[in-house]
């Protein structure tokens, strides 16, 4: 299948990656195989570009192509055993045909077995939920490594294996990939992993066979991923399956599970993490195991005092809004589950920068306040307002748009949302794929009544938005460009090109800067 993955573990040449086929296999059930046959394999791949001599090829039936397509390719380039969902002829003889009833499922599995099971050698914390997740495991990160412990993370942002830092293709990666990123983690003698857990991953058995130490859910929006989803019970479900199958299934000792009590789906999280003897610690503003109590925010972060049986902490932090409240809370809870210090918890929180894309500020001196959000979803974008409303600016200046091939019923009710927490809106263009951008931007047009059309402003080409956002902006307001956050890329059509939000505000602003210290005589 062409889909360009990338085998981040270098394992040509490595004694340890030879395995028998016979071995390779032995967990797999198996529908049919011929001939029986056991070479050596030194590889794996689903992408048959990248076989090599000696390798096992994975034939997937993606969402846009079918890796059987590609089975003469793959044999070609040196394959000398297919997993196939289908009976095909294969060019060459006595090369392994094994048949299986899922490639994705048999695609992890192989994985596993092909790096010896690494997650079984780590403490592995899943985080999932439509927003915060980054976050999260960036703050778990730091508690983690305040304590000492070596860690890795994987998310949407980066992926963190010892030293090395690899821009992150997905949030979580094929299982292929995973699998080879813990065994790096596992070379290099790392204690924990931290890692985002989307929803796509879970259906697409991307984490079968990871050992999970702990789940933890910070939330669950209406009218995200639907597109791909359809309907929200799916949604929900493959959230819950990260508690009820993969946690529960795990085979390691003291697993936990760390839920979110003040959100409306934490019943369904509680119930799934109960059935199966999980232990649950519950977090949340409202109530909980772990809760917050004084939560006051500025222009240079929040304060707030976390009290637990485990003791009470005050803390101070730089992650401003209520939401990362919440995220903070969440990765609190884990580190007194844990039995982390409540001081190294403390200093791992207060330690913890600006998430990179996530309320991120661009400040070249300028006299308004400009910050760059990932806020792409219609909780999100509230959220963001809502925090922003807590502040004391004179205005609240928003720029956003909504992504193409996505969910459409989201779009009117964040244009709904603008119109009535931002004092002016531009919208414009946001990755906008295969559809049309003023198609996309009419669609958030029908959620804003007619007395707050002149609230906003139209502009489809983001780098002008951006600028005319920066040009209205005056002293005392706040600028907020929402969307694409951490991103550094716009997708138009079949077409990616460089874009990042961050860059281009500070090079205006600089500019900005420049010509005004020209026009000072």
């Amino acid at each position: 299948m062409k889909c360009s993955p990338h085998l981040w573990g270098d394992t040509e040449g490595r004694d340890e990656y030879i395995m028998k086929l016979k071995e390779l296999i032995k967990d797999l059930k198996v529908e049919k195989i011929t001939p029986l046959a056991n070479p050596d394999i030194s590889g794996i791949s689903y992408d048959s570009r990248r076989v090599k001599e000696g390798y096992l090829f994975v034939a997937i039936r993606g969402f846009k192509d079918d890796g059987h397509r590609y089975l003469s390719e793959a044999l070609e380039h040196g394959a000398r055993a297919v997993i196939v969902e289908k009976d095909t002829l294969l060019a060459k003889k006595n090369i392994a045909k094994i048949r299986v009833k899922d490639s994705r499922v048999a695609l992890a599995i192989l994985s596993s077995n092909f790096y010896h099971a690494p997650s079984e050698h780590l403490k592995v914390i899943g985080v999932t939920g439509t927003n915060g997740k980054t976050t999260v495991t960036y703050l778990l990160e730091a508690i983690l490594k305040k304590a000492g412990y070596r860690t890795g993370l994987i998310g949407t942002i980066t992926y963190k294996i010892g030293d090395r830092i690899i821009a992150a293709h997905t949030t979580t990666p094929e299982s292929l990939e995973l699998e080879s990123l813990l065994a790096e983690l596992v070379r290099e003698k790392s204690d924990y992993l931290v890692m985002e857990v989307s929803s796509h991953s879970l259906t697409q058995h991307r984490v079968e066979k990871i050992e999970f130490d702990a789940a933890i859910f910070t939330n669950l929006a209406k009218f995200e991923h639907l597109d791909y989803h359809h309907r929200m019970k799916e949604y929900l479900s493959a959230k819950l399956s990260l508690f009820q199958k993969y946690l529960a299934e795990s085979p390691k000792k003291e697993k936990r599970a760390i839920i979110n009590i003040d959100d409306p789906f934490a019943s369904s999280f509680l119930k799934a993490a109960r059935i199966n003897k999980i232990k649950v610690i519950t977090y949340g503003m409202k109530g909980g195991d772990v809760r917050a109590r004084n939560y006051l925010t500025t222009e240079l972060g929040a304060s707030f005092k976390i009290e637990s049986l485990a003791g009470n902490l005050q803390i101070f932090t730089k992650l401003m809004g209520k939401f990362n409240l919440y995220n903070i809370l969440a990765a609190v809870s884990f580190g007194i589950a844990e039995g982390i210090n409540l001081e190294l918890v403390k200093e791992g929180i207060e330690g913890a920068e600006t998430i990179p894309g996530r309320l991120e500020p661009v400040d070249c001196g300028q006299p308004f306040k400009v910050l760059v959000d990932y806020a792409h979803t219609e909780s999100a974008l509230r959220n963001l307002l809502l925090f922003a409303r807590e502040l004391p600016f004179d205005r609240i200046l928003l720029i956003f748009g909504c992504g193409g091939d996505r969910d459409r019923r989201k779009r009117p009710l964040m244009g709904k949302i603008a119109a009535k927490f931002a004092d002016f809106s531009i919208i414009t263009s946001d990755n906008p794929r295969s559809e049309e951008p003023e198609s996309i931007i009419k669609e958030i047009e029908k959620g804003i009544r007619r007395g707050y059309r002149k609230k906003y402003k139209v502009v489809v080409d983001r780098e002008e938005a951006i600028r005319e956002g920066i040009a209205k902006a005056e002293k005392g307001d706040l600028l907020l460009i929402a969307g694409k956050g951490h991103e550094t890329y716009q997708i138009l059509k079949d077409t990616i090109i460089p874009f990042d939000d961050r860059l281009l505000t500070r090079k205006i602003l600089e500019n900005m800067g420049k010509e005004e210290a020209r026009a000072v005589p």
